[in-house]
């Protein structure tokens, strides 16, 4: 039954690779265990194409496209500050990852699956209109989230739990009442951005939620955060369609970050979230892959999602819970609720 498929969409970009570089196809070395996963009926997989460039000129402007194929073509190399860089199949390879994300979003709204992942790479929430960084080169989610309300969803929510701040999607839409962007991140490391005091401008003032967690932040925290904030600020807003920036770089186990979510806390957080999607939208949830660099815990991870996709716990994980107390975040969680108006009256 098409209510309760998954759609997704695999886009590796082979070419789209840097020796020693962490953001490489080998990320994917085990996505072609889907079709063996204990699910795999229910899956649906969609073949990506290139985003057409009039969806993607929707938040990049041509310009920047002119400017990001022609860095590309003399790759390889980098074009920014030393960690994004491009190799001359790079801008093929973004178009294609932007255009199988779509394709995803378009499967749930047609009513082909009830939810998506689209498994692409390069990742995008980095990138605002004109820069790229942070190994993004066009934001995915941003144009699936512009792609969706010309689509007739006018209302979009996005859940960033990368342990990075995805300083691009707020830098697009933080002066935008339409679209609420709310991310988890880890405080004080790259890219240096999402103050918990940044709460949207302008127009778009209360539509952005940072959630700045302090290292050793875990499972305990995350459940915490999303009954008591997430939750409630989804309800106040009520979307259309729910987007997730899905890094799995706040495993215990990355190298890059000290946040603790373990494998079975992921499929808790997907659980929740489905449940929000359920109650709002229809069960309308789909999520863009993003960071997340050891190939082994990814693969963990992203099944971790897909269980939760179907309501269902996981069944094993593989690495356990993080070997080191947590620490309390009750204090940020009485923090938020001031900022954002969240106490009882």
């Amino acid at each position: 039954m098409s209510s309760n498929r998954i759609a997704y969409t695999v886009v590796d970009s082979q070419e789209h690779d840097l020796p020693g570089h962490p953001e490489n196809p080998r990320r994917f070395q085990h996505f072609h265990r889907l079709t063996e996963s204990p699910f795999s009926e229910q899956l649906l997989r969609v073949e990506p194409h290139e985003a057409p460039v009039s969806v993607v000129t929707s938040i990049h402007p041509p310009s920047y496209l002119t400017e990001l194929e022609q860095a590309a073509s003399r790759g390889p190399g980098f074009i920014d500050h030393g960690d994004t860089y491009v190799t001359p199949a790079s801008y093929q390879a973004a178009l294609e990852a932007a255009g199988g994300a779509l394709n995803v979003v378009n499967a749930v709204i047609d009513g082909q699956a009830r939810s998506g992942f689209a498994l692409v790479r390069p990742p995008g929430h980095h990138t605002s209109a004109t820069r790229p960084s942070g190994f993004c080169l066009l934001n995915n989610i941003a144009i699936a989230a512009r792609y969706a309300q010309s689509r007739g969803y006018p209302r979009v929510m996005i859940v960033d739990f990368d342990v990075h701040h995805g300083n691009g999607t707020q830098a697009l839409f933080e002066k935008d009442p339409s679209i609420l962007y709310l991310s988890t991140h880890q405080y004080g490391i790259y890219p240096g951005t999402g103050s918990i005091q940044e709460t949207g401008l302008g127009e778009g003032s209360g539509s952005v939620v940072n959630i700045p967690l302090p290292a050793r932040a875990g499972d305990q925290a995350f459940e915490a955060i999303t009954e008591q904030v997430i939750e409630p600020i989804a309800n106040r807003f009520g979307p259309d369609i729910l987007l997730i920036s899905a890094g799995f770089d706040a495993h215990w186990n990355d190298p890059l970050a000290s946040l603790q979510l373990s494998t079975t806390g992921y499929n808790q957080l997907g659980i929740a979230l489905l449940r929000m999607a359920e109650s709002l939208c229809e069960g309308k949830i789909v999520y863009f892959l993003e960071g997340g660099y050891d190939p082994d815990d990814l693969w963990d991870n992203i099944l971790a999602i897909l269980y939760s996709l179907k309501r269902e716990s996981l069944p094993e994980d593989r690495l356990g819970p993080a070997p080191f107390p947590e620490i309390s975040v009750d204090d940020l969680i009485e923090t938020l609720k001031s900022i954002h108006g969240l106490h009882s009256k």
